[in-house]
């Protein structure tokens, strides 16, 4: 009976989305569809939620709405619904003493179908005690096959899973797999596994010691090496998984894509990031030439993201996380087209979004570590479109931003934020009418409470207030009885209009108050939560 409640409900949440357009849902660009908190593993004490890896995956429940795979540090990888962020399964890599570990690297995940039913697949790759690759069934997350020796801990951790061609010749693209080493040995190898039944294609061991991203190409494919220091190497494969060419990275190879042939062979190519400069280069697929390189400043970890041809020469664009400014990047010639320092440390999360301006150009959703934020950048020019902040401290750092599927099939995409505490977050991508806005131009006259929207609401609304100077403000919810429940806000704000919203998932239905206190201003408002 549970069963076909959930199915009903979860049809008639489709059936709003798919029949409401933006005015009668009352959403604006921005606008918070759903919220969640990574819950509790019961199998360890430790509850390190942050967000390792965040990827969309095609419909897994038949709503016809692209779902979300979220990895974590406390070893969980969660199925989430994407109309309304609940549970549709979960797995635990936490085994006890032997065999526990979490995923580690952003792309250690991949979504593909390897079973070949029609249902896209999560396949994972662990790090920690629990050095395993997973495939797990896309419709209730059970486990379709594994690689890996269950008894050892000293393997070597998964640092990427990429699937995007078939090496078995079986119609079905097979799971390529970093998997490094330790200090005294361990796998140090580019594995390639049968992505029907884990079984191993080729494994080929590498010299050094440690590896790093690696990724399928027409050619075979690439892996970076490193020695836990200089000299770092990608090295090229053909399709047998021998080694057939290498390049001098300029650091740990954070990053590897395949992207349309820049040089005019006829033959795809790929760009690498690597180490703390912010590096970035383009090789040729088939030999590793260098075509271009360039240095963005410092950088932590991160990744390459493709997009469209924004400066129109006839060539894909790229962008990354990692260093402490956003960049669109020219594929042909790795020419800057703009940057934005944002002022912000480093980039951790980024994705393509596709267009939410209506200019047709792809925009880009980032997450920044200091201050902790989500942001929506303008693909045409980099300025800010979106803003939205996760907190104050380290521990709230924003670490995954990801797009989702366009939910209400109105031609714009919605996107995702997730953060150090475990919070995700599936904002509402628009009509695709959005403009930059300037601060100066909306600054208010006067301080004003709104009433909250939507009204009444389950299980979170937007409070929007305006600072009409620099003050201390504090805004609260409070329950009936006049019982302090939330502090929202309780910061120095300059002036400006804001919004916070307030998540009632873990209250009754009933009523409930708001009131904001800045400078000499106070107001009180009234609003319902209804269940």
């Amino acid at each position: 009976m549970k069963k076909i409640e959930y199915i009903l409900i979860s049809f008639l949440l489709m059936m709003i989305f798919k029949t409401a357009n933006s005015q009668t849902r009352g959403l604006e660009f921005g606008d918070i569809i759903w919220q969640i908190q990574i819950p509790d593993n019961p199998g360890t004490t430790l509850q390190d939620k942050q967000i390792r890896s965040m990827k969309q995956i095609p419909d897994v429940n038949g709503d016809n709405v692209n779902d979300v795979i979220v990895a974590t540090g406390n070893y969980w990888t969660i199925c989430f619904n994407g109309i309304n962020g609940s549970i549709i399964w979960q797995y635990s890599t936490h085994f006890g003493s032997i065999n526990t570990g979490s995923v580690e690297w952003e792309d250690a995940v991949a979504i593909s179908d390897v079973n070949n039913d029609g249902t896209y697949d999560a396949v994972i790759g662990c790090g920690g005690g629990n050095e395993m690759v997973y495939a797990l069934n896309g419709i209730n997350g059970s486990v379709l096959w594994s690689y890996g020796n269950t008894i050892t801990t000293s393997d070597g951790d998964i640092e990427a899973v990429n699937i995007r061609y078939d090496f078995s010749g079986d119609g079905i693209n097979d799971a390529l797999v970093s998997a490094s080493g330790v200090t005294n040995g361990g796998r140090h190898a580019v594995i390639c596994l049968n992505a029907t039944n884990g079984e191993v294609i080729f494994y080929r061991e590498q010299p050094q010691p440690f590896t790093d991203d690696a990724i399928a190409t027409e050619s075979g494919g690439a892996i970076g090496v490193n020695n836990n220091g200089a000299p770092y190497t990608v090295t090229g494969l053909d399709t047998l998984g021998n080694s057939v060419w290498s390049y001098t990275a300029p650091g740990n190879t954070w990053s590897l894509k395949e992207i349309p042939d820049v040089n005019n062979d006829g033959l795809k190519d790929i760009v690498g990031m690597g180490g703390f400069t912010g590096s970035i280069y383009a090789i040729t697929g088939n030999t590793g030439t260098q075509i271009w390189s360039r240095t963005l400043g410092s950088s932590n970890n991160g990744k390459i993201t493709i997009l469209d041809d924004a400066d129109a020469n006839g060539f894909a664009d790229i962008t990354l996380s990692a260093p402490q400014s956003a960049n669109r990047v020219d594929s042909k010639t790795g020419n800057l087209i703009w940057s934005n320092a944002l002022a912000s440390s480093y980039l951790r999360g980024i994705d393509n979004i596709g267009d939410v301006t209506g200019d047709s150009i792809d925009d880009i959703v980032i997450a920044t570590q200091l201050p902790p934020r989500l942001l929506v950048l303008n693909g045409i020019n980099g300025n800010i479109l979106f803003d939205y902040v996760f907190g104050t401290t380290l521990s709230q750092r924003g670490d995954r931003a990801a797009v989702l599927n366009d939910i209400d099939t109105n031609g714009v995409n919605e996107f995702l934020g997730g953060n150090r505490e475990g919070r995700v977050i599936c904002f509402y991508g628009g009509n695709g009418t959005i403009t930059s806005i300037s601060p100066s131009s909306i600054q208010p006259v006067n301080f004003e409470l709104h009433q909250n929207y939507p009204n009444p609401f389950n299980p979170t609304t937007k409070i929007k207030f305006n600072i009409a100077k620099k003050s201390f403000v504090n805004v609260t919810v409070y329950d009936a009885l006049g019982r302090e429940l939330e502090m929202l806000v309780n910061e120095s704000i300059s002036p400006g209009s804001y919004s916070v919203t307030f998540n009632g998932s873990r209250l009754s239905s009933g009523i409930y108050y708001y009131k904001i206190i800045a400078d000499e201003f106070s107001d009180v408002k009234k609003m319902m939560l209804v269940k």
